[in-house]
């Protein structure tokens, strides 16, 4: 079963950032202080830090490009600042295309995964 961040009861699911914001982005760095940007709750970095479980000087470091987001982070920020903006710019870079799995959606698989489960029992 899939466990729900804590971050999303305070700032909801992650919203995609407008495509021309990330045509616009030159690197990871970038992507990442835009990320930072279109947050929808206004944390200071102190607060984000100590809700990532990071040093305040890390994430400073990493929002001003000195540093790189570490990989295992990358959902929690992601999900912290509200916005998909670091995997956007990944999948430009890469030419993939996200879509969203709608709740609908992922119940009917939930299901259907349940069902194999049970025919294979």
């Amino acid at each position: 079963m899939q466990r729900e961040m804590p971050f999303f009861e305070v700032v909801g699911e992650p919203q995609m950032v407008a495509d021309f914001l990330i045509a616009r982005l030159r690197h990871e760095a970038d992507a990442t202080v835009l990320c930072w940007a279109k947050r929808r709750v206004r944390y200071s970095i102190s607060d984000a830090a100590a809700i990532l479980g990071m040093p305040k000087s890390h994430l400073s470091n990493i929002l001003s490009g000195k540093k790189y987001l570490p990989f295992d982070f990358r959902i929690k920020f992601q999900a912290l600042c509200g916005n998909w903006a670091i995997r956007q710019y990944e999948d430009s870079v890469c030419g993939f295309v996200t879509s969203r799995e709608t709740t609908e959606q992922r119940r009917i698989r939930e299901l259907e995964s349940q069902i194999e489960a049970m025919k294979a029992a």
